[in-house]
């Protein structure tokens, strides 16, 4: 009976490693890591948390109205980098932003750089993004109204 009960424990548990291992994902698995574009749009709301924060866009382009979501390091990364959410990041505020484009296509992408209302640039440190997002950043592609490509 004992060894019916390790057994039993052993499937539970290598059952939940499985679903953690799913739940977390390489950036590369979602995101175009050797492409960085460059965004501007109307923050609309935050989710602040871990393993992933996640900011909300909305802009118009085309006559049309787009909304965007960009995926973000942990609170602690975030912290680190230098960005403070509470007092950097305003929804109805506009920001410029360098990011990695989501494979699927869709409107949304893997944030590597954030340019503050008061001009401050925050780069993350998001493997090889880093030096193609201050190559970015040094063209001052961020410094324009709707500078966008994709």
């Amino acid at each position: 009976m004992n060894m019916l009960k390790q057994a039993a424990m052993a499937m539970v548990l290598a059952a939940g490693t499985v679903g953690l291992a799913a739940a977390h994902h390489a950036d590369n698995s979602q995101f175009n890591a050797n492409k960085n574009l460059a965004f501007t749009g109307v923050l609309q709301r935050m989710y602040i948390g871990n393993p992933h924060s996640y900011l909300y866009f909305v802009r118009t382009a085309n006559g049309q109205q787009q909304n965007w979501t960009f995926e973000t390091e942990a609170v602690l990364a975030l912290r680190r980098a230098g960005l403070s959410v509470r007092d950097s990041l305003h929804i109805g505020d506009t920001y410029s932003l360098v990011y990695s484009p989501a494979l699927d296509g869709s409107s949304s992408g893997l944030m590597t750089a954030i340019k503050l209302a008061n001009g401050r640039i925050i780069a993350f440190l998001t493997k090889n993004n880093v030096s193609a997002a201050n190559d970015l950043l040094n063209q001052k592609l961020l410094n324009g109204p709707q500078n966008t490509q994709q």
